[in-house]
């Protein structure tokens, strides 16, 4: 990490489609985002485009019965039989009842006393998004999510590189959960302003494939990706306030702009002040037009005990989360810049009290993955219900009175988590609970969770995922009760960027790595299975060579460099990140470390340096603030500028600077360096190279 002034920039989200090679290179400073909106006009509907029946399958006949069915539907909320046919339910009820239902074609499968329920709903995650950055692929995203159960997203940051390729993917055939895309034309989670017209092609609602459609627009109010979210106590770790994006008449306009062409807004808002805007906004948009467009806030983290009753009178929907970090709470490990202190902790992740207090809102889970919290709908059900978490070293975080006051019941976890889902995505009337007319999304699991102890809540497994009528996962073992599968169109593989080399660190180093300066006692890969473990040295490319500098050949042309890391600088020019070396002796460095030199550098963030023969060279850019202790960084190679980003906790890519480093490079790998005394410790998940 530099020791000289950096420049600081104003953080970028880089759409997809933008041109890497616009980042402005040689230490130029970018103006500050302006917050004002800019006047445009404003129509009362969007351009459509026509809708997409939904996909041909084939007639399914079938009847699962000897189950435990947790239906959702308060009108029959158990039952042991459903009749499917086609795509759809056709009717739920009692073994003899459904069972005289069969005709000569129909298939009967005893299910021996198996739970069966809707498919779990995710309102808010970034699968496809985020995806890549991770290393899985899109299949590899939707199989997962598939078999932890879930059968419908709300994917909720798109750009229109990211609409396109969904739509290709599902006219393909591969999309293979119910994906809502919510468009992000406007600002980013560092309330930067970017407008962009392009969302006007995707109309509100539109069916753009048979799996495909738009659920809305997001917009930020307040911190928490970047910055903090704002909150009308004072942080303890000198946050502030944390941090506005608008002014009230400023979101106010926006929200009513967009209000006014039917679309739903997802509106990020974390903290108590960003949820008053957000509030505020809703209700001032419906009081200027008032119409049938449902609204969202997500997260709803910090919710004043006052603002409670207000989710019953506005047309709004709570998305909140269903893990909670209780391990970095109790121990202020540094994951967040920012922690709620605990004369307030009973604000945090209320939803008992809004269930209490707001008894006719609507309020869904959400996971935030991948990247934030675990995708697995079990740890969420987990952690709604308890407020535990479970350790890296497998012991259990158990929370405060305040925190633990928020849990919910199992049923309640379950609504939120199915028809609540459903209904923040303005799909209530076709999927959320089984129903006869409703589609047939639906999972088998290996036990009833409203019947296990809460610990066990995490252990459930999914026996089978059906989707629209077809068998989308069946667990191996289990085919007896899975119907063919054939139903289903058969997904093409999606292009993927080529893969020029990746290390899973799953035991053992792949070929062509090499260590510089090792010690072995400083790096493990059985420490934390599956990742790699490099204790910080005390040595730098500012200084003497660091120890445990790990190195492959640089391929050649241009290239991507990806990893994952886990790591919390505190003390002065702690660093761990990826490196690019040169054979005049330049490196370059990106990663998360801290500095705190009055006029140089100022506390943890991302770092990006340009160093030579001890020195700084060129700029140096510095992005303080950050949240969260996981990382994922990438350092692209376009010609001779090295352009850094980073992933914001909502998955965004953020521009942390460019250098331009004329000749090839020599090397590229990994470092943990400039401890100013031995202790802490950097992990890597992965590392990656990929051609462009």
């Amino acid at each position: 990490m530099a020791h000289s002034k950096p420049h600081f920039r104003m953080i970028w989200l880089l759409a997809a489609a933008i041109a890497i090679g616009s980042c402005t290179p040689g230490g130029a400073t970018i103006a500050p985002a302006h917050l004002e909106p800019t006047p445009r006009p404003v129509t009362s509907e969007s351009p459509g485009l026509p809708p997409t029946p939904r996909a041909s399958i084939p007639a399914s006949d079938v009847i699962f019965h000897n189950a435990v069915i947790l239906t959702m539907d308060d009108a029959l909320p158990t039952a042991s039989a459903i009749h499917i046919v086609g795509d759809s339910i056709a009717s739920v009820g009692e073994d003899s009842a459904i069972l005289a239902e069969a005709g000569p074609q129909t298939r009967i499968v005893d299910l021996g006393g198996l739970t069966l329920m809707p498919g779990f709903i995710d309102s808010h995650a970034h699968l496809f998004h985020v995806a890549s950055s991770f290393g899985k692929d899109d299949r590899t995203a939707q199989e997962e999510a598939l078999r932890f159960g879930i059968t419908s997203i709300g994917e909720l940051w798109s750009d229109e590189t990211l609409v396109r390729h969904l739509q290709e993917l599902d006219a393909a055939g591969g999309l293979r959960l119910r994906t809502s895309i919510y468009l992000a034309p406007f600002v980013d989670g560092c309330g930067n302003i970017y407008e962009q017209d392009w969302y006007r092609a995707f109309a509100p609602g539109a069916d753009l494939g048979s799996r495909l459609r738009v659920g809305g627009i997001k917009l930020y109010t307040d911190g928490g990706s970047c910055n903090a979210p704002a909150v009308s106590f004072e942080y303890p770790a000198g946050a502030g306030h944390g941090d506005l994006y608008f002014s009230q008449s400023e979101l106010n306009q926006i929200v009513t702009d967009f209000h006014r062409q039917g679309y739903q807004l997802a509106i990020h808002a974390i903290g108590d002040r960003g949820i008053d805007q957000a509030l505020e906004a809703i209700a001032a948009a419906q009081a200027a037009e008032p119409r049938e467009v449902r609204h969202r806030i997500e997260h709803a983290a910090v919710i004043r005990p006052d603002q409670m009753p207000r989710f019953d009178t506005e047309s709004v929907v709570a998305v909140m989360f269903g893990s909670y970090p209780t391990c970095s709470l109790l121990q202020r490990d540094g994951s967040f810049q920012y922690y709620t202190p605990d004369d307030y902790l009973t604000w945090e992740w209320p939803m008992r009290s809004l269930l209490e207090n707001a008894p006719q809102g609507h309020y869904a889970y959400h996971s935030d993955a991948y990247g934030v919290r675990p995708l697995n709908p079990f740890e969420n059900l987990y952690g709604l219900v308890t407020r535990q978490e479970v350790a890296e070293d497998g012991t259990i975080c158990r929370p405060p009175a305040a925190l633990a006051a928020g849990a919910v019941t199992v049923d309640q976890a379950l609504r939120a988590m199915t028809l609540e889902g459903a209904y923040a995505l303005g799909q209530e009337d076709d999927l959320g609970s089984l129903a006869p007319g409703k589609l047939a999304d639906l999972i088998v699991l290996s036990a009833d969770p409203t019947r296990v102890t809460p610990d066990g809540l995490r252990d459930l497994q999914v026996r089978m995922t059906m989707l629209g009528g077809g068998v989308v996962y069946c667990a191996p073992g289990y085919e007896a009760i899975c119907p063919p599968a054939a139903a289903l169109p058969s997904p093409q593989p999606s292009p993927q960027t080529p893969l020029i080399f990746r290390d899973e660190f799953d035991g053992s180093l792949d070929p062509g790595w090499s260590w510089t300066n090792e010690a072995p006692a400083a790096w493990s890969l059985t420490a934390t299975p599956g990742w790699l473990r490099i204790a910080l040295s005390q040595g730098g490319f500012l200084t003497t060579t660091p120890s445990n500098v790990l190195l492959r050949p640089a391929p050649p042309g241009d290239f991507d460099l990806t990893t994952t890391l886990r790591a919390s600088p505190s003390r002065n020019f702690e660093f761990a990140g990826l490196i690019v070396t040169f054979a005049d002796g330049r490196v370059l460095q990106f990663g998360r470390a801290y500095c705190d030199v009055p006029g140089v550098c100022t506390g943890g963030g991302y770092y990006f340096d340009n160093l030579k023969g001890g020195a700084t060279t060129g700029s140096n850019f510095a992005l303080p603030g950050f949240a969260g202790s996981q990382y994922v960084l990438r350092l692209e190679k376009r010609g001779t500028t090295y352009t850094a980003y980073y992933l914001t906790v909502d998955g965004q890519p953020v521009a942390a600077g460019s250098h331009t480093v004329a000749g090839d490079p020599q090397s590229v790998g990994l470092l943990a360096a400039q401890a100013p005394a031995p202790g802490p410790v950097a992990e890597f998940d992965f590392f990656e190279i990929k051609a462009p």
